[in-house]
């Protein structure tokens, strides 16, 4: 049967993963935050925020940043680094064009609705605004089924996802593979939780007793996107 609990919520997962509750923590959004290159007082959401740990560099950075996210618990952690509002991704309650930037990290996977979601990204951005994406992706090789949950079920190939932000109007600038942050964070899960099989099943939502069949390749990536002008 399908494990109910998403990774981000489950104790075990945050201890390990800490605030940032993904692969690569503040060392890879402080990379796409360089590349980005925002002026100061740039607006930037921080969407799917969690506990606020982005938010807080954002902000640190000299950026109007707010974060947005569907958990009241995490927006109670987030709220002292920053303004926070209570959302979905694929229903961003915001103007449109309001946004020179949106960061977006390992979170688009996990909506269930990845189309939708960069569809509201797009429309919140103006034109030129930029999107820094970091998340879960498929590398060839075996894929995950029909059976596949959690944040694996929204992962899809590279070429898959490319093809989603255009799309939606957003133009990717560059691609980078991050695959050996996520092996680490599996390593770190592994020896928490006692087994690769564990980790696994937290990752496809699939019971271990069932987790059988091949596994998906997962890989780990950084996109940074912009907003097509008129």
């Amino acid at each position: 049967m399908p494990v109910a609990v998403a990774p981000y919520a489950r104790e075990d997962f945050q201890r390990v993963a800490g605030e940032t509750l993904r692969p690569g923590g503040l060392t890879l959004t402080a990379r796409a935050l360089a590349a980005c290159r925002f002026a100061p007082g740039a607006r930037v959401l921080d969407l799917g925020c969690g506990p606020g740990a982005t938010l807080g560099l954002l902000a640190e950075d000299g950026l109007r940043a707010a974060g947005l996210d569907a958990s009241k618990e995490f927006l109670a952690q987030a709220a002292p680094r920053g303004p926070v509002v209570r959302g979905r991704a694929q229903e961003l309650p915001l103007r449109d064009g309001c946004l020179d930037g949106v960061f977006c990290e390992c979170v688009l996977s996990a909506t269930g609705d990845a189309p939708a979601t960069l569809a509201a990204i797009a429309r919140a951005l103006r034109p030129g605004g930029l999107l820094a994406l970091t998340d879960l992706y498929l590398r060839p090789g075996p894929q995950p089924g029909s059976a596949a949950a959690g944040c694996v079920a929204g992962a899809v190939p590279r070429e898959v996802l490319t093809r989603q932000l255009e799309v939606a109007g957003l133009a990717p600038l560059f691609f980078e593979d991050h695959t050996k942050l996520l092996t680490e964070l599996a390593c770190r899960l592994t020896m928490a939780l006692g087994s690769a099989q564990s980790v696994v099943a937290m990752l496809t939502g699939r019971d271990p007793a069932c987790a059988g069949g091949p596994r998906p390749r997962l890989g780990y990536c950084l996109i940074l996107a912009a907003k097509e002008t008129p």
